[in-house]
């Protein structure tokens, strides 16, 4: 039976046409200005998208499992490993644990040893006691891969397990101690790069190199920089691998890549894409054979979006990020736990991180499908213009003379360093939203607890060498820093009060009184919200006799010229005096009358809250 083509009797619609159509119904508003989105990633989004925009796309044609593996490594199925993370204090306790974890879901362990130990064989044997080798992935950070590799190997013959099955890595990245601490860790920092692979012959399928792109994006980059340093960080191990004498391809199967995975949701999917196809094509290039040239990625949790307010807002962040990772195509995703940024993390916490994988996999069927994000025209060009940008990036590295020049010259640290400032600075006027920080703060949440001032700091080398290193931090760490600042304040002294004087016209007044509300808020100030005043001279006398640390006035323009200077001659010199919005004409009025604080949309919300502390002396415990 022939089928049917539906809509053939209509005329097809190009997209310039399309365009014109927008064009026409902006009525003389900037297209540009109006719809264009300009990442910061340097490429733009446009408002829609259609078939005529992907046409000239040549990757799409491989299917799944194919060169450039865009679509993934997997023609059936969307399969990855669920990764969990275990600080090794007791390697008995942390048996137990693991293999809890192996019964409810978990298919891949991380032991984490710290820098400073590496298990003997003795440890080794305890910690992976009643653990299957074979159909469990293994991963250890450890002082010496080398070490650890050899005792590996003793246990899997020990043990009777197939060496060809035993999957896992060691983690051994000496370019991300050096871009985390100015120096490298020792003074030959990559023999144990040569080293690991000699002593893991007889773990053929086991990772003894790591690339670890997940501190650029922590420490503020964007996709593009994340990508193109990572890359240039597995091209750098490339070469100096190969030019010792190893082969491409057992060098490139050797090699494991983990990238941070953010609140993004379509970039980060269009991440993992772009990534596999650009680091296809180094391999390529290095003459590695096409079959082989497929990237191991591991998605890990962003760390940098997390928060300590409202934490269970984490979960949502995790959650999304999660999807992104798994629509991506992930080999393998360790979620971390919600309460990471401020704790040792709870059983529950990590209990959640495990299951909210599980609960993808099993009850969403998201294993099922292969690429699914395939065809979007949408992220089929965010796809695109990563790659066009990363590349141009990491060429840019290639001409400094490779990642360890690059950045000794600061050429990392300075992009990075301005795309988190640039990131900061919109969280600061909260042109980006973190929710329960900067926007819609919990005002009934109060951290009572002592809090370890590292959570609110970034990450700082203990040992700083002679180069500038990356500085790992939560972009939310500014705000909460203030707002924990306030509660500890409030636990000797009484939380600064925020009175709402409102009265005029009721939908404006009632705006400005939540824009008010949501301002101070952040700062973890008592806000104290009113019906309206009738009369100026009610709120007045209500304002005296509540006696808060700041009266803000809420109304409309028009009533702000008839009363805004009366209210704040009779309320000066008892309280600060603050209006909502900023109607210029009037303001330059009131600033010449001594009038100093004005709260607007475009105002640095960061910068006016650590004013209000320094005021209040909230900053002074």
């Amino acid at each position: 039976m022939e089928k049917e083509k539906l809509f053939t009797e209509f005329t097809p619609v190009t997209a310039s046409q399309w365009k014109e159509k927008i064009i026409q119904d902006l009525k003389g508003a900037d297209y540009d200005r109006k719809l264009v989105n300009h990442l910061d990633e340097g490429f733009d989004v446009q408002p829609f998208y259609q078939q005529e925009h992907i046409a000239s796309l040549k990757y799409l044609q491989p299917l799944p499992g194919k060169f450039p593996f865009v679509r993934g490594k997997n023609a059936g199925g969307n399969k990855w490993r669920v990764n969990q993370i275990f600080e090794i204090k007791d390697p008995s306790e942390a048996n137990k644990k693991a293999r809890t974890a192996l019964e409810n879901g978990t298919d891949s362990l991380t032991f984490d040893f710290g820098e400073q130990i590496t298990p003997d064989d003795k440890t080794l044997k305890k910690l992976l006691q009643h653990i299957d080798g074979e159909k469990t992935m293994l991963h250890f950070n450890v002082a010496s891969p080398v070490g650890l590799l050899q005792s590996l190997q003793k246990l899997v013959r020990k043990n009777g397990w197939n060496p060809e099955k035993v999957t896992g890595s060691v983690h051994n990245d000496p370019l991300a101690y050096f871009s985390l601490h100015g120096r490298f860790q020792d003074e030959k920092p990559f023999a144990s790069l040569s080293q690991s692979l000699k002593a893991a012959s007889g773990l053929p399928a086991f990772h003894v190199i790591t690339v670890d792109g997940t501190i650029f994006h922590n420490a503020g980059g964007t996709a593009v920089s994340e990508m193109a340093f990572t890359l240039a960080v597995g091209n750098f191990y490339m070469q100096l691998l190969t030019d010792k004498g190893f082969p491409a391809d057992e060098v490139a199967g050797r090699m494991q890549f983990s990238l941070a995975v953010g609140s993004n949701y379509f970039m980060e999917i269009a991440k993992f894409r772009a990534f596999r196809y650009l680091w296809a094509q180094i391999l390529k290039a290095c003459g590695v054979k096409e079959e082989n040239a497929a990237a191991s990625v591991q998605a890990v949790s962003a760390f940098r979006n997390k928060t300590v307010y409202d934490p269970y807002v984490n979960m949502l962040r995790t959650t999304t990020e999660t999807m992104s990772a798994i629509l991506g195509g992930a080999d393998m995703i360790t979620v971390l736990p919600f309460d990471l940024a401020y704790e040792t993390p709870t059983e529950m916490a990590k209990r959640i991180a495990r299951n909210q994988q599980l609960i993808l996999k099993e009850e969403s069927y998201f294993d099922k499908v292969t690429d699914p994000a395939a065809g979007s025209y949408y992220i089929e060009n965010l796809t695109a213009g990563l790659i066009e940008k990363s590349w141009e990036r990491f060429l840019k590295i290639d001409d400094l003379g490779g990642y360890p020049e690059a950045f000794k010259k600061g050429f990392v640290q300075d992009i990075i360093e301005k795309e988190a400032q640039k990131k900061d600075a919109g969280i600061a006027r909260r042109k980006v939203s973190v929710l329960g920080v900067n926007q819609f703060p919990n005002i009934t949440e109060h951290l009572d607890k002592e809090l370890n001032p590292h959570v609110f700091k970034p990450e700082e080398a203990s040992q700083p060498g002679s180069v500038r290193p990356l500085r790992i931090y939560r972009a939310a760490a500014a705000f909460e820093k203030l707002r924990y600042h306030t509660d500890r304040f409030a636990q000797k002294h009484r939380r600064p009060k925020v009175w709402l004087l409102t009265l005029g016209d009721m939908a404006m007044r009632r705006a400005r009184a939540q824009f008010a509300e949501n301002f101070f808020g952040c700062a973890g100030y008592e806000i104290l919200d009113n019906p309206g005043f009738t009369s100026v001279e009610d709120g007045i006398a209500a304002a005296k006799k509540e006696k808060p640390e700041i009266v803000v006035l809420c109304s409309d323009d028009k009533t702000y010229e008839e009363v805004a200077l009366t209210i704040f001659e009779k309320l000066k010199d008892e309280t600060i005096v603050v209006l909502a919005g900023y109607p210029e004409p009037l303001v330059e009025k009131l600033k010449a009358e001594g009038m100093k604080h004005f709260i607007h949309v475009r105002s640095n919300v960061l910068k006016e809250l650590e004013k209000f502390n320094e005021v209040l002396q909230v900053d002074n415990k």
